[in-house]
């Protein structure tokens, strides 16, 4: 299995995160990915996402995409941590679901997880929104932004939301919602 390269680093995340400086990343790498495609991409679209990343992993980004991916950096980090919160702290092994101690630690309350949980997304919504905010204000200096791949049906949820039977226009402001499948209601 190929490694994924994301676009934040394990000094990035612990930098901008409350992740502790002596946890493992590996703890965290998982869900970095599933970051960057089940809401990055579905924010920009597939095209932008895999034209940026390219031009991310070769270095040779403009100072536009420079800008987007800082946006994109801090969302993804934020994202990752909030969905890594579940798995810290209860590993699933061989024998099935269990609960890990420290020697001198006491384990946090299922409100404390979800507490924790929801300040994490409040944030990674935050830094998803001003993404989504500089893609809209700036698309012209994105042409890929708004195409959709044919293969997998992923159009970016910025200009249009569409779920299921209903549709919400570009004045829609509550809180950024993920929706996945069919997003776009053209």
């Amino acid at each position: 299995m190929a490694q994924f390269n994301s676009f934040c680093s394990e000094d990035y995340i612990k930098s901008v995160t409350p992740i502790s400086r002596n946890l493992d990343i590996a703890e965290i790498l998982p869900f970095l990915e599933d970051a960057e495609l089940m809401v990055i991409r579905e924010i920009i679209g597939k095209p932008l996402y895999d034209d940026v990343k390219v031009k991310f992993l070769a270095q040779n980004l403009s100072s536009d995409e420079i800008t987007l991916v800082s946006y994109i950096k801090k969302a993804v980090a934020w994202r990752a941590s909030e969905m890594a919160i579940p798995f810290l702290n209860v590993k699933i092994k061989a024998k099935g679901p269990v609960k890990m101690r420290g020697d001198y630690e006491d384990a946090a309350t299922l409100s404390d997880v979800k507490y924790l949980r929801e300040e994490l997304r409040n944030k990674a919504e935050y830094y998803e929104e001003r993404l989504l905010d500089y893609i809209c204000k700036n698309s012209s200096k994105f042409p890929l932004y708004g195409d959709a791949d044919t293969e997998s049906n992923i159009t970016p949820t910025g200009e249009t939301r569409f779920d299921g039977d209903i549709y919400f226009d570009d004045n829609y402001s509550t809180r950024l919602n993920y929706l996945y499948g069919k997003n776009n209601p053209k």
